[in-house]
């Protein structure tokens, strides 16, 4: 998803992790596929892809669902120093599951020149 350049403060990150996480949560996949992408979709269906990793992370865990959204923390942006793969920042969103334990679901904003994008990178049991 591309995103202003006036919309990469950490206040604006967190909205779009925060965003992200609602529609996992909420079970609106094909929605935040269609907004963010899967980098780790690996030659499957990205809708598949997440839900199909949303499974086994939950399975890593012993969950069987993910928490309500209230129970959510904040997400957490951290800024890279400049590379040669554009890679502007990350932003981390633990997400909390029925037994306590959290995935996270990690968005990465790639730069070129004035134009910030954002994708979701991956999903993961947090250890």
């Amino acid at each position: 998803m591309r995103i202003p350049p006036n919309a990469i403060d950490e206040a604006s990150l967190a909205a779009i992790g925060s965003e992200a996480v609602s529609l996992l949560c909420s079970g609106d996949i094909p929605s935040l596929v269609g907004k963010f992408g899967y980098a780790l979709a690996l030659q499957r269906e990205p809708q598949s892809a997440v839900l199909q990793d949303l499974s086994i992370c939950l399975s890593e865990l012993q969950a069987s669902a993910l928490a309500l959204p209230t129970q959510q923390r904040a997400p957490l942006i951290q800024y890279l120093q400049a590379n040669t793969s554009n890679l502007f920042a990350s932003i981390a969103c633990p997400i909390p599951t029925n037994n306590g334990s959290e995935i996270l679901l990690e968005l990465i904003v790639t730069s070129k020149g004035s134009e910030f994008h954002v994708t979701l990178e991956q999903l993961s049991a947090a250890a």
